[in-house]
């Protein structure tokens, strides 16, 4: 019977010793049997590491070593400053009382909504006076659009209703009324940050901003269609070409030859209104010292650009708006991101103020519930 393998323990050490055994210096392996056949010897030869590696394999771990500890280092200082921020936060917070916390969130939030519901309710009085008087009638959503008293009732009617929930809420310290207040301000905050991000996308992409002309176009010239049969669509359009110094509706340099699409402003040799191939009054340029002149706007629309220069404002309003938008725009952002961030600080407050309310009530309710145990 054949013995079992063995391994030669003496001669494996020899090789690994000797680098000589090994000619080629790399981990080998051979196999020797004996004269015998009764034992078989397994021989590891290892060569000895070349110095030239062994010193970048050190220094590359001394890198790795040095680049970790760094990495843990500012983790660390990091970690340090945030833990210093929120120790120094925390004292001043413990400063100060929880009662006085809870009075100023508490009347902070009543005089902001207070404010706020005085001037939605304002806003919805003077429109609906203002409808009122001009016995305006309703035939279609373009309506809404083109009068600005009904945008004015519609906005302070939204402003009122939320004011009012926040208003009563911060007084009675109601949950119910606090929740809904911050929420309906968070979404109103939310539409307010989609409708800002479209204007700026629109009006900074050349594809996008002729994609939307079409629409104050499209209001635009009902609002002339409809000029002389409207008093609010009058005032309305009169304010627009005056506050952007334009005549007509167009994007283009001869947008007073737009209100040849009126009836009564038109020049066909049919017309015989005293208006024909005339423009508003509210086109026409004043100088310093000049009285006004309705009919400064008389004989314009049948005239090429250099003739009437100097007499009236010749770019349609859309274009006037874009010119007058990025003159201003600025003073639009900074006035939005004001008016945003106060609305952001008043969700904050408010959903504080409500925690701390829900969490006495709860608290109440327990030792109510102790007392009668």
């Amino acid at each position: 019977m054949r013995a079992p393998l063995a391994v030669s323990d003496n001669s494996a050490l020899t090789d690994i010793e000797s680098p000589e055994a090994s000619p080629t210096n790399k981990m080998t392996s051979s196999t020797r049997v004996s004269s015998n056949t009764d034992e078989i010897d397994i021989v590891f030869s290892a060569a000895p590491i070349n110095s030239e590696t062994d010193a970048r394999e050190i220094g590359n771990g001394r890198r790795r070593k040095k680049g970790s500890e760094r990495s843990l280092g500012e983790f660390s200082r990091r970690k340090s400053v945030r833990n210093l921020v929120r120790r120094r936060l925390s004292s001043f917070h413990e400063q100060i009382p929880v009662k006085i916390q809870n009075f100023l969130l508490k009347y902070t939030l009543f005089i902001f909504n207070f404010m706020s519901w005085l001037g939605g309710l304002g806003a919805v009085a003077v429109g609906t006076w203002q409808l009122t008087d001009d016995e305006k009638v309703i035939t279609d959503a373009v309506d809404f659009v083109l009068d600005p008293f009904i945008i004015i009732c519609i906005i302070g009617a939204i402003t009122f209703t939320i004011a009012f929930l926040g208003c009563v809420g911060a007084v009675r310290e109601h949950v119910l009324l606090l929740k809904s207040f911050y929420i309906c301000l968070s979404i109103v905050l939310v539409i307010e940050l989609v409708c800002g991000g479209l204007i700026i996308v629109c009006y900074t992409e050349p594809a996008a901003r002729d994609i939307l002309r079409l629409t104050p176009q499209t209001l635009l010239k009902r609002a002339i269609l409809q000029y002389m049969d409207d008093k609010s669509i009058r005032k309305l359009m009169d304010t627009i070409q005056r506050q952007f110094t334009c005549c007509g509706i167009s994007a283009t340099d001869e947008g007073y030859k737009d209100w040849r699409l009126n009836m009564y402003y038109n020049c066909t040799e049919q017309n015989p209104s005293i208006f024909r191939c005339a423009v508003p009054e509210s086109c026409c340029i004043y100088y310093p010292g000049e009285r006004m002149n309705t009919m400064c706007g008389f004989g314009k629309t049948n005239k090429e650009l250099g003739e009437v220069q100097g007499w009236i404002y010749t770019r349609g309003c859309t274009k006037g708006f874009e010119e007058w938008l990025s003159k201003h725009e600025y003073m639009i952002l900074f006035t939005s991101c004001v008016v945003m961030f106060m609305q952001f600080l008043a969700v904050i407050f408010a959903r504080i103020f409500s925690k701390r309310v829900e969490r006495r009530i709860q608290w109440q309710n327990l030792r109510y519930q102790a007392e009668d145990s």
